[in-house]
């Protein structure tokens, strides 16, 4: 069973659940289900929790996963740049797009000029999924639409009007996310400068805050993104479209296997004149991975350090090949033993007959086929660090991968010496047919990739990134502060491969502007071909975080 499913397994047994499900045959569910979004075969439901071990328990039932945080991979801070411009232009143009742009983020300002031509939005809807539940069909959240922003936009306090503030928990005005991201992808050039589809109209999802089975997560989960794109899709109709996800973290096995990267498969796959556009993530530095070879009987020490006094859970997965079996000895910062694991058996781990924490370890999970074990740490911990001690009880293959989970209250990490900086993609962007972006310093003539830019290839050998593009203190839209109540004609500058994913986004739009109609492998293959060859002399790894090269626009056929 999924760890994140155990976790969850024991509570109130008519709470509901939300979970992502992989059926053996499309349409054939088991009991006791609630279909909410549908991607072939992969879907996602609602169910009581009594109901859990029967489904997941159905020979109709191929995976069962519990939902996993989905955080924003946030721009990089190096020393931002706020500005605000004296005057705007004004954006008179009745041209609207034939293709569609889509948003996965949090805090879009609707009041922002670069987002507004001829005094309207160019917001078709924006789901707030953390807001009020409006009665819509995926069960929380609220839809607003067109028409009400344009009437929200002629309140002299138009985010009150409308009840959402996209800078609600903007403290110090460097701006949202989302806003920024959506300015490079599509700004209209009133304020920002111009993108390649200033004249897209926008469907938007805003993951906010939200409850994740009881647990308050900093962002979304992949249950909510998934139904997020069920949203999208549904509202684009049959107009090309481009999705842009600057989502993800640090875990899973990096194979483009989870049930989220199978569902971005499909829809690519599956609707013409589509693509998503993800970022590589932030996570090249981050000593969040580590990697190698055991043979049988041998063990190896992985240290595992944390932040002083840090309070918040810990998570470290380990994925190695189903022919092996691996056991784990874990000892604290005095190399006392906290436990002596047996292989796929779920133990707890004690320290001073205190519980802190569990090591749950299964065999064969249904999409890698790989045997996985979950070492979670609750917050009760008072070590500076621990040893984890792999040991090879049965070893055909040998090869492993372990990941720190993102934790932005307190990372934790491996010991630098032992850390690989390959194979740090996040963990949602590895499917087959996803197009994802690194960044580099546009400003500096050798085009160095920024040094957090994280690295491929997946773990089954495949190139991610793809491409390369501007991510060095880019200068886009800045939404409205918590303390202001409608948008000024400011602009905010922020660094990172979120900023270098809707640029190669704007990209796309503009090749399905004039073929509307091309399938995925040859937009790939249009994108890939308008790229500039990026060649290193310093290191052979940068080919893993170069892809076919720097985007460059004006190769664009």
């Amino acid at each position: 069973m999924d760890p994140r499913l155990k976790i969850i397994l024991y509570g109130n047994p008519d709470e509901e659940l939300s979970l992502l499900m992989r059926v053996e045959k499309e349409k054939e569910y088991p009991d006791h289900c609630k279909i909410i979004s549908e991607f072939g075969t992969v879907v996602s439901i609602r169910t009581q929790r009594r109901f859990l071990c029967s489904i997941y328990n159905s020979k109709k039932v191929k995976s069962l996963k519990a939902p996993s945080v989905v955080p924003a991979n946030d721009g990089i801070e190096l020393q931002p740049e706020t500005k605000i411009l004296d005057k705007k232009n004004d954006v008179i143009d009745d041209t609207v797009s034939n293709v569609v742009f889509g948003i996965i983020d949090f805090g879009f300002d609707f009041t922002h000029p670069d987002f507004i031509t001829n005094g309207k939005t160019r917001f078709e809807k924006i789901w707030i999924q953390s807001d009020r539940y409006d009665g819509n069909e995926f069960g929380y959240g609220r839809i607003v639409t067109k028409a009400q922003i344009n009437e929200a936009l002629l309140d002299d306090f138009p985010f009150k009007k409308l009840g959402y503030h996209p800078g609600k928990s903007d403290l110090f005005g460097n701006g949202t996310h989302g806003t920024h991201v959506l300015g490079i992808a599509c700004g209209n050039g009133a304020v920002a400068p111009k993108s390649f589809a200033p004249n897209v109209p926008i469907i938007a999802v805003d993951m906010g805050t939200n409850l994740v089975n009881g647990s308050n997560l900093s962002l979304g989960d992949s249950v909510k993104g998934a139904e997020g794109l069920c949203f999208i899709t549904t509202e684009a109709g049959k107009r090309p479209l481009v999705i842009n996800m600057s989502l993800g973290g640090h875990g899973d096995a990096h194979m483009g296997k989870t049930l989220f990267e199978q569902i971005i498969d499909h829809i690519v796959t599956t609707r013409k004149g589509t693509a998503i556009v993800q970022s590589t993530g932030n996570y090249h530095q981050a000593n969040a991975h580590t990697y190698g070879d055991i043979k049988l009987n041998q063990k190896v020490k992985i240290p595992w350090m944390f932040k002083k006094h840090d309070r918040t859970p810990n998570e470290m997965e380990i994925w190695y090949h189903g022919d092996d079996v691996l056991s784990v000895d874990i000892y604290d910062d005095d190399m006392k033993l906290l436990l002596s694991s047996t292989p796929f058996k779920d133990e707890l781990i004690v320290k001073e007959n205190d519980e802190v924490g569990i090591c749950l370890h299964r065999s064969n999970e249904p999409n890698t086929g790989k045997n996985q074990i979950n070492i979670l740490v609750n917050g009760k911990l008072k070590s500076k660090f621990w040893t984890i001690e792999l040991i090879g009880k049965t070893v055909k293959n040998g090869r492993y991968h372990c990941y720190i989970e993102r934790d932005d209250g307190g990372q934790s990490i491996f010991l630098p010496a032992v850390a690989n900086k390959t194979h740090t993609t996040n963990s949602i962007c590895n499917s087959k047919y996803s197009i994802v972006v690194g960044a580099y310093n546009q400003n500096d003539d050798a085009k160095p990739i920024l040094s957090f830019s994280s690295s491929g290839p997946t773990a089954d050998g495949r190139m991610k990134p793809e491409v390369v593009a501007p991510g060095f203190k880019i200068k886009s839209s800045c939404s409205s502060s918590s303390r202001e109540n409608r948008a000024s004609n400011k602009l905010t500058s922020k660094s990172g491969s979120s900023m270098a994913s809707p640029y190669v986004a704007s990209l796309v739009m503009k090749i399905l502007e004039k073929e509307p109609h091309l399938d995925i492998i040859s937009i790939r293959k249009k994108l890939f071909d308008a790229c500039d060859t990026a060649f290193f002399k310093d290191s052979n790894l940068e080919v893993f975080r170069a892809g076919h090269g720097y985007v460059n626009p004006n190769k664009i056929k």
